[in-house]
């Protein structure tokens, strides 16, 4: 959940409509979203799936339409101009590869619209760039900057003004010692040279991911914006340029695309009986037709048109979710199944909460990470050679392949970790995968990966945390030698009860722990909690 404030009289204004405190109060937790205050500023908690809504303008728009002052679809369209133009220079593709711009003239930048460019920067930084590693946005102003720009790379000794101080710093002493640059300098590390956008009088615009320069710094007389994103992952950078400028286009702005984005609506076919059956409902097309109109979309025939800033719709079940908010969840007669059954809870998952407990209570932190990852990280950094099952229409190489085992996942979650503090000690309990004969072709498996990491992490400590969560399940349990690609030769273990194989157990190679970027030593293993329950039963 994102918080989300905004000034009362700033939304009515974008609504263009004055309406009573009574009816925003009860109309605006039927979005979706939870008011968690209401007076001259209100604050609402927005749900991750709906990145439109982070800024006041996106808000205003959903609700515009769901109060029926504009309903149906709201298009939005760009200018070209051959004077803004801009360089991508092939040094960033190994840096920061990802870019999409726009320029916005005549925005009115208030202390409201500031505020509003300010926090929506924060929000999507915060969601979909994932703390700015897979998105960051600069906001500049357009007057103070000469096209063509470049956006390139530049070695750690050359120096700029970052935003709000007075002297120039190299961009290594950028990273060293400017409040943001050591807040996000992870985010740079091992690279020679760090991207930058520069103007024709090679002036610099900003150091992405970090900082802007002062002197294209967005003050209340700024007229005229260039807004560039960039980062790792195209789609998203381009989901975060439509929430902006979609939002700086509600409020009057004139919008030149420089990169051929796409503010085209998205066309998705639904089929009427699907969604009545998944609702329980029987709807008319018609009705439909309204009850979208209402949510801001177009239906012509059963096609479906989704706005541009509607990043979230995927699938025409997504489009029924919307169909219902606009029905009215209090409006849904809910039934009560009758099964003959009684509850009870699963033996795997009391086993599994009896784990975490005791594994809490050696010092570990549990993690949750998802069950799709990368070819990259469960292979290629950590040598295996286990076999994944790849998804067939993967959106990007960060999510490919259903996790094959759970290492691999803690050690990314290491990488991930290494400004706090050492040692560092995590599990986690979930699911892999591998092919084998069930009804989906996929055999799921329960297990556990646990991970030290620190300047003395080896065998035999990381054997005793197996021992004393074995022991306190009431098992005994031998070593035997065995060799895996991901542990050091003579360090690994295969783990035995009652004569069943249940875990590995070692030091993880060096190679494997340069290729995820640790300088500490991590010993590790990996159990079958599903294993572990049939010997429990016995």
């Amino acid at each position: 959940m994102a918080l989300i404030v905004f000034s009362k009289k700033d939304l009515l204004k974008l609504l263009g409509k004055n309406i009573s405190d009574e009816i925003l109060i009860d109309r605006i937790p039927m979005l979706g979203v939870s008011l968690e205050n209401f007076g001259e500023q209100i604050e609402i908690d927005v749900t991750p799936n709906r990145p439109d809504m982070l800024c006041v303008e996106g808000f205003a728009r959903s609700l515009s339409t769901f109060l029926g002052i504009k309903k149906g679809l709201k298009e939005y369209c760009t200018k070209k101009s051959a004077k803004y133009k801009v360089k991508i220079d092939s040094k960033v593709k190994n840096v920061r590869p990802c870019v999409a711009c726009a320029v916005a003239l005549n925005v009115k930048l208030d202390s409201y619209t500031i505020q509003s460019i300010m926090q929506v920067q924060e929000k999507l930084h915060s969601t979909l760039g994932r703390n700015r590693k897979k998105v960051s946005i600069g906001v500049y102003d357009l007057n103070k900057i000469k096209f063509p720009l470049t956006y390139t790379t530049k070695p750690k000794e050359f120096c700029f003004t970052p935003l709000e101080h007075h002297m120039p710093m190299s961009l290594l002493q950028i990273l060293q010692k400017h409040a943001k640059g050591i807040e996000y300098r992870h985010l740079l590390e091992n690279y020679n040279e760090y991207p930058i956008w520069i103007d024709a009088n090679k002036q610099v615009l900003s150091m992405p991911p970090i900082i802007n320069s002062q002197e294209t710094k967005v003050t209340e007389t700024t007229k005229n914006l260039f807004i560039d994103i960039t980062g790792l992952e195209q789609n998203a950078v381009e989901q975060c340029l439509k929430i902006i400028i979609t939002a700086l286009a509600d409020r009057g702005a004139i919008i030149y695309d420089i990169l051929n984005l796409n503010l085209k609506s998205d066309k998705i076919r639904i089929d009427f009986k699907y969604v009545n059956k998944l609702l329980g409902i029987e709807l008319k097309s018609n009705e439909i037709g309204k009850l979208l109109a209402k949510m801001g979309y177009s239906l012509n025939g059963n096609i479906v048109e989704v706005p541009c800033y509607r990043t979230d719709i995927l699938h025409q079940m997504d489009i029924a979710e919307d169909i219902a908010i606009a029905y009215g969840y209090e409006n849904f007669v809910p039934e009560i199944e009758r099964l003959p059954s009684e509850a009870e809870e699963s033996k795997i998952e009391i086993l599994k909460r009896k784990i975490s407990e005791i594994m809490a209570s050696l010092g570990f932190v549990e993690t949750n990470n998802f069950n799709i990852s990368s070819k990259e990280i469960m292979q290629n950094k950590t040598l295996s050679n286990l076999e994944c099952i790849e998804l067939e229409n993967a959106l990007n190489q960060d999510y490919n392949v259903l996790r094959s085992w759970i290492i691999p996942c803690l050690m990314q979650v290491l990488k991930d970790n290494k400004h706090n503090d050492y040692p560092q000690k995590i599990f986690e309990i979930g699911r892999v995968f591998k092919k084998g004969e069930s009804e989906t072709g996929v055999l799921e498996t329960e297990r556990m990966g646990v991970a030290i990491c620190s300047q003395t992490a080896n065998f035999t400590e990381i054997r005793q945390i197996l021992d004393a969560l074995l022991s306190s399940l009431g098992l005994d349990y031998a070593v035997e030698e065995t060799e895996h690609a991901s542990f050091i030769a003579g360090r690994v273990g295969r783990v035995l009860v009652n004569g069943k194989k249940i875990a590995y157990i070692g030091e993880t190679r060096p190679e494997v722990l340069e290729n995820f970027n640790l300088t500490m030593p991590v010993a590790a293993f990996e159990l079958n909690v599903s294993e572990l329950l049939k010997i429990l039963k016995e």
